[in-house]
């Protein structure tokens, strides 16, 4: 996967960063929100989220569930489900007739 660096800079009040919230921690986590946000919006898929993060799946599973993203199996299952449904409920009616 081509990769590209960004910056991004932000300004904010000097006291806010101290030795129990440090700016390096600060960093990492706002990148990491950064990784989810593009998989959140499907501009990442998990595998190369699970890549940029250097994380197992499931603790990348961990962290979408920590933020409220769905993981991609689980959107299929439901569509699974729903069609299930749908086809159960289309030859009910069938035979019904």
């Amino acid at each position: 996967m081509a990769t590209r660096r960004i910056q991004i800079e932000v300004e904010l009040p000097d006291e806010v960063f101290d030795r129990e919230y440090g700016e390096a921690g600060f960093i990492a986590r706002a990148r990491e929100l950064a990784i989810l946000e593009l998989l959140r919006v499907r501009r990442l898929h998990e595998h190369e989220a699970i890549a940029l993060l250097g994380v197992e799946r499931r603790e990348l599973l961990g962290k979408m569930k920590e933020v409220g993203i769905v993981p991609t199996e689980q959107i299929f299952q439901a569509i699974n489900s729903d069609l299930e449904k749908a086809v159960e409920s289309a030859r009910g009616r069938r035979l019904s007739r």
